[in-house]
């Protein structure tokens, strides 16, 4: 499932540089998007109040980055599964049909609610706006390694 992205726009005083643009902006692209999938991994893993108590795994293993190259730039969004998107954004989770959620304690106990509130963790959209931000010095360095001699 993928949900939020982050719109990468080229400056236009690149552009005016005629050609080279456009393998700049794929270079730093493929950089922005290595950047984001290993902010999102450590977002996830890094535990207490801003990030996420990861148990199994799972949610680590289907996390995806997507890049759609643009003439002025380029999007990259991230992509796992639902339940990744529910703790980044908060939810509350409500019984059927107005009944109860019933669940085991640690204890053993069973216990019964209406309603369960999951308090946002955000981890996947901090890593979308850290990518935003490092992605003028991306293209800084691969401005650089184009036009750098020999």
């Amino acid at each position: 499932m993928t949900k939020p992205s982050a719109t990468l726009k080229v400056p236009s005083w690149v552009k005016r540089l005629g050609q080279l643009p456009e393998q700049i902006t794929q270079e730093a692209l493929a950089e922005s998007r290595d950047y984001l999938r290993d902010a999102a991994r450590h977002n996830a893993t890094k535990g207490g109040a801003r990030g996420l108590r990861v148990r199994s795994g799972r949610l680590l293993r289907s996390i995806r980055t997507y890049l759609k190259a643009k003439p002025n730039g380029g999007e990259l969004s991230l992509g796992m599964v639902f339940y990744g998107w529910v703790h980044d954004t908060g939810m509350t989770i409500r019984g059927k049909n107005g009944g109860y959620l019933r669940f085991r304690t640690p204890d053993g106990s069973w216990h019964q609610v209406r309603q369960v509130v999951l308090p946002e963790r955000r981890w996947a959209r901090d890593a979308l706006d850290d990518t935003r931000k490092q992605f003028p010095r991306y293209l800084h360095r691969a401005l650089e390694r184009a036009t750098r001699p020999g």
